[in-house]
């Protein structure tokens, strides 16, 4: 690790994290960016972490920063071509570009295969997002994902609202990868190499 910079682990979930995801998940900060913002039931929280157990089309990751946990990365669809992911940082007093370590670790673990076989595992890296996350679109922009399409999805707090679909062509992030990181601050850039995932 570099001085200074923090360390980026993604561990896979286990039981020890359970609780602390849940309590996360049911933040009304993080409720208010999801397609299901319902309180969610503790069984039904250990009942989908059995079923994510068995489950190998999908992961599910803890982010660590220096040892701590602070959010969640998670993919669906692995057993297809084309993988959908989605995160949150559960804490808030965090590094400033954790938000961005999120997004460069998507789009690196769904590249993986391609670089690793040297084939083509993935082909597209998928991505939903509500039209009223300002954030999570922005970023998705600034990292030069495709806006496929767009569907009415419903009303939240009376406003009605839609699902923005994105798309990122694996192949095209291995060309881009360098050129969208220098986008970004350097101690973002620097952070970013030192990612690693725990499986």
């Amino acid at each position: 690790m570099k001085i200074g910079l923090p360390s980026h682990e993604f561990r896979p979930l286990t039981e020890q994290e359970l609780t602390l995801v849940w309590q996360w998940r049911n933040s009304p900060r993080i409720q208010q960016n999801m397609h299901n913002n319902e309180a969610v039931a503790w069984q039904s929280h250990c009942n989908w972490f059995e079923g994510l157990q068995r489950d190998r089309s999908r992961s599910f990751f803890v982010l660590w920063q220096n040892q701590r946990p602070i959010g969640v990365l998670n993919f669906s669809g692995l057993d297809t071509f084309t993988p959908e992911w989605g995160c949150y940082l559960g804490e808030t007093n965090v590094w400033p570009g954790s938000g961005i370590m999120l997004e460069v670790a998507a789009l690196d673990y769904a590249a993986m295969g391609y670089v690793r076989e040297n084939q083509l595992k993935y082909s597209h890296l998928l991505a939903q997002v509500l039209s009223f996350n300002h954030a999570a679109n922005k970023m998705h922009k600034l990292f030069e994902y495709e806006q496929v399409r767009q569907e009415p999805a419903a009303e939240r707090d009376g406003n009605p609202f839609t699902v923005l679909h994105y798309s990122y062509e694996l192949k095209q992030w291995l060309h881009k990868r360098e050129k969208v990181l220098n986008k970004l601050p350097k101690n973002i850039r620097l952070a970013s190499t030192q990612i690693q995932f725990l499986e």
